[in-house]
């Protein structure tokens, strides 16, 4: 999962009848889909906790959605979601949630200048956030039924519904620690970020 950039903002409020966003690039490979963005959207709305990121997310500027073939559906730094096509809905919405969780939050690697923080810090901070996305997108993926028939598997799954609950968003957050380099529906998250930190951090004090 990579940080998002805002590009749009559509009226998307619990207030209002919604309006899909539209992309405003898609990179080489992916497309727009109104009507898949819309179902999307409104499963999201079905559960509370899928509403409130999906919300909170699009008041902020709003995001692009653009569908293909994609591994590990993301967000990239231009403002697209990128979504892989051959999710369901509800697979898809999970994941959305997911990643629209770090649109409203924000999730930043990059040191700010004059920061003393490490990278080491800054990469913990970061994993903090994703297992809090990961474990509503696991949330969403029960509420909204995703079983046998999901793409995605995480192997992480079936402990995390066994643990107590209190100790859930520490299994995930365990298991990226011990995944750097990425797992099954898992990109390489803490070396990405740890490295991104460092080039940033290097670039800064090259100037």
């Amino acid at each position: 999962m990579l940080f998002v950039l805002f590009v749009l903002a559509p009226c998307l409020t619990l207030g209002c009848r919604s309006e899909t966003p539209r992309a405003s690039t898609c990179p080489a490979g992916f497309r727009a889909d109104d009507a898949r963005a819309e179902a999307i959207l409104a499963k999201l709305g079905e559960v509370p906790a899928g509403a409130r990121a999906r919300d909170q997310a699009l008041a902020k500027g709003g995001v692009s959605f653009c569908f293909g073939r994609i591994g590990v559906s993301s967000v990239t730094t231009s403002g697209a979601v990128l979504i892989d096509e051959a999710l369901g809905t509800e697979e898809a919405a999970a994941r959305v949630g997911h990643l629209l969780t770090h649109v409203a939050e924000g999730l930043r690697v990059e040191p700010r200048s004059g920061e003393d923080e490490s990278c080491e810090v800054i990469t913990e901070r970061a994993l903090a956030a994703e297992s809090a996305a990961l474990s509503l997108e696991l949330g969403l993926r029960r509420a909204f039924g995703v079983g046998s028939s999901a793409r995605v598997r995480y192997e992480f799954e079936g402990a995390y519904w066994e643990a107590p609950e209190a100790a859930r968003e520490g299994l995930v957050l365990d298991y990226l620690r011990t995944h750097p380099d990425g797992a099954p529906g898992i990109d390489a998250l803490a070396s990405g970020y740890a490295r991104r930190c460092r080039e940033a951090r290097d670039a800064a004090s090259a100037r």
